[in-house]
């Protein structure tokens, strides 16, 4: 149902339909969920990108079997706390929208692997983030960030962080020196003034490089 010019989803539709496992209504004119969304309870993709959503209610937590959730380019400022209970979700894209910040109940998605946060106004991350062991993939880039929080370093599976466009950020936790499995960082247009100039100009290999080294040496002190 993309690319159409909806406006609503009349309440009852999808929640008649018991066998509906993926929805996928981007590039629509939508600007409220109906109020039975919480019975789409076997659901597990839900695309509702590229529309006018200004909030998400907290019934969100009913859809406890999403694994995909999609709400890129909205106008979203904040996320219900209800967003925890989605247990199953292994993928949350929520770029292009107007967040400050995020739920700390977003600790209990524990399997949740890719996360995109991409464009939005957030000046941190909540402490909490560090519990989501399983991600690979953190995309917190074109934001407002003046720290990342020490708890980023429990993160033993993290692969890919980005975090280009972050104009206030000057530093960066040593503790990102325990995430063993980092290979890919993005820092472009960060000003990093925490770092030698020479390991920044060198790019985001050597500030890895650089991590790991002083992450030994305080491990050896």
């Amino acid at each position: 149902m993309e690319y159409n010019q909806i406006n609503e989803i009349p309440c009852g539709i999808f929640s008649r339909v018991k066998a509906l496992r993926e929805l996928n209504m981007k590039d629509n004119q939508l600007t409220l969920l109906p109020l039975d969304f919480r019975t789409w309870t076997i659901m597990i993709e839900l695309n509702l990108a590229n529309n006018q959503l200004r909030m998400i209610s907290e019934d969100l937590s009913g859809l406890v079997s999403l694994q995909v959730l999609i709400l890129s380019n909205n106008l979203l400022n904040k996320l219900p706390q209800g967003l925890g209970n989605l247990k199953k979700l292994r993928e949350l894209y929520i770029e292009e929208n107007k967040l400050e910040s995020l739920p700390n109940e977003i600790c209990y998605i524990k399997d949740l692997q890719n996360l995109v946060l991409t464009n939005n106004q957030l000046t941190t991350l909540p402490r909490s983030i560090g519990y989501l062991t399983n991600l690979t993939h953190l995309s917190p880039g074109d934001n407002l960030l003046n720290h990342l929080p020490k708890e980023i370093s429990t993160l033993e599976n993290l692969e890919e962080l980005y975090l280009n466009e972050n104009p206030n950020l000057h530093r960066l936790p040593f503790e990102l020196a325990l995430c063993s499995k980092l290979t890919i960082m993005n820092f472009w247009n960060c000003p990093l003034s925490h770092f030698p100039p020479q390991i920044v100009a060198r790019g985001p290999s050597f500030i890895i490089q650089f991590f790991k080294m002083q992450g030994t040496y305080h491990a050896m002190v």
